[in-house]
């Protein structure tokens, strides 16, 4: 493995790029250098490497039958989790990539994806942080009217907020990787020799992959059991004006 380019590798196994972008080895300027070369030159092990790919390759999703039983709370948290690993860990590598694709035979797919990922990035941060500031805090107040005596009733601060509305406007908009997918024809690798480009494909892929999954866990898990909290919360509430 050592004697292999870095460019074969990759083609090989593409979460090799963000391995070595994780020890600060641009790999789509060493890509016609050794495994070999590049640890030397960066004072690095193949076993290093090895090491945090093999970390990568081990990494799952929870179980969603697991999730399904979990409280609504430590649902909330994975998915906090997952936002913070889409912000801090792949979409700066996708930008990262990207910024730096030159020209070629593919170079009007290199200026598409110049043009719509930072803005798809932007939207993507701005909903995500839309969606714990109201929605996950709305549940967890509900949660916590529930649970302990003396909190206050989040029906009382929110009244115009809808868990079913906002659930209806979330379905609509699960699929805000399509434009992406649109340009790239579904992540096609068929007839690319860009290295950078199917690294990057294959990242987005990687992304909109998990982003489904995410989806699912949010559709078919918190917002079932976000629902049930509202509709207790309610019941609760007429019982404490009717005693009172």
């Amino acid at each position: 493995m050592e004697n292999k380019s870095i460019e074969s590798l990759i083609n090989e196994n593409f979460v090799y790029a963000k391995v070595l972008d994780f020890f600060g080895v641009e790999f789509y300027e060493s890509r016609n250098k050794t495994l070999k070369e590049v640890c030397a030159e960066h004072n690095l092990s193949s076993e290093q490497l090895s090491a945090v790919l093999e970390n990568s390759r081990s990494e799952r999703a929870m179980d969603f039958l697991a999730l399904r039983k979990c409280p609504v709370e430590l649902v909330i948290a994975y998915l906090k989790h997952s936002h913070q690993v889409f912000i801090k860990d792949a979409l700066p590598f996708l930008l990262k990539t990207v910024n730096r694709l030159n020209g070629g035979t593919t170079s009007v797919l290199k200026e598409d994806l110049k043009m719509i990922l930072p803005m798809f990035v932007e939207d993507f941060i701005k909903h995500i942080y839309e969606e714990e500031d109201k929605f996950f805090a709305y549940i967890l107040d509900l949660d916590s009217y529930l649970t302990e005596p003396n909190s206050r009733n989040p029906l009382l601060d929110r009244d115009d907020f809808s868990i079913q509305e906002f659930a209806l406007h979330h379905h609509d908009s699960d699929d805000e990787m399509a434009g992406i997918r649109g340009i790239t024809n579904s992540y096609s690798l068929v007839d690319l020799q860009d290295v950078q480009l199917k690294v990057i494909l294959q990242e987005l892929k990687a992304f909109d992959d998990k982003l489904q999954v995410h989806a699912r866990i949010e559709n078919d898990i918190l917002f079932p059991k976000a629902m049930e909290l509202e509709k207790r919360a309610k019941a609760l509430f007429r019982t404490k004006v009717i005693q009172n």
